[in-house]
């Protein structure tokens, strides 16, 4: 077979021109216990530009674990340091809903117009489940405006999340991690619900995971991420360059399927 365009990058290293590139799923600043190097939008953007990644949409590290209004205020520096490379999902503190709306509300205003959730199944400590009232407010407020969620899962997760997917039919779900476990959940949530989409950042690289999903779900909702910096770029970006699909399929997955949903939000 005759290496397409993206097989021939991501060989010799060339960065993707030719294309739309976004990273959906992607973090920034410290983490306690977890040691990360240059996790800052400095060497982020290096990498972008050395990858050819057109834009990151990124939640804070430290917002996830406890601090949001902190890690949302950090977030908002670096969007506004770089507004064409860094767009942010902003992160609650579930476990005190007397301070989630307030937060939502002043986040959307400052440009945050996508959520990061996470419920700690498999994170350091435990957190309520998605399907806990304390989440109710997050939804609501996220379906009022069609806003995007990316949600933290690795599959147990989507039974909790499936009365939220009939409930709140306007939130753009995006479930991350496909395939790290159940893969026949996220292709039936996927195949079940019209907002529901499988972003793929995944540690393992099963051989023919890409290839299955363009197979068994309609490929507009196929999003690439790659959690950085938890997770090499390359490692993740290379999963799709190299895998046995079209270019039209690739150029789909790496940039204009998360486009639709995501920077068409921004403005809203």
């Amino acid at each position: 077979m005759t290496d397409d365009y993206f097989v021939t990058c991501g060989k010799t290293g060339a960065a993707i021109r030719d294309c739309l590139v976004i990273d959906a799923h992607a973090h920034l600043g410290p983490v306690f216990g977890f040691p990360l190097v240059d996790s800052n939008p400095q060497s982020m953007i290096k990498v972008m530009d050395q990858i050819g990644i057109d834009r990151l949409f990124v939640s804070s590290i430290p917002a996830i674990f406890g601090q949001a209004r902190y890690g949302n205020d950090c977030l908002l520096e670096w969007m506004r340091a770089y507004p064409q490379r860094i767009s942010g999902y902003m992160a609650l503190d579930v476990g005190y809903p007397q301070h989630t709306l307030g937060e939502m509300e002043r986040c959307f205003a400052l440009g945050f117009h996508a959520i990061k959730i996470y419920s700690f199944h498999n994170g350091p400590r435990p957190g309520p489940n998605y399907d806990h009232p304390n989440y109710d407010c997050i939804f609501s407020f996220a379906n009022e405006r069609a806003l995007p969620v990316l949600a933290h899962t690795w599959g147990d997760e989507l039974d909790e999340l499936d009365a939220a997917f009939n409930t709140y039919d306007k939130i753009h779900w995006i479930l991350a991690h496909t395939g790290s476990k159940d893969l026949h959940k996220y292709i039936h949530c996927a195949n079940t619900y019209p907002r529901v989409y499988l972003e793929t950042c995944f540690s393992a690289c099963p051989r023919g995971l890409i290839e299955q999903l363009v197979n068994e779900v309609p490929e507009h909702k196929i999003i690439w991420g790659s959690d950085q910096p938890f997770m090499s770029v390359t490692h993740q970006i290379g999963r799709v360059l190299f895998s046995q699909i079209s270019s039209e399929q690739k150029r789909a997955i790496l940039g204009e399927n998360v486009q639709r949903i995501l920077e068409s939000t921004e403005k809203g």
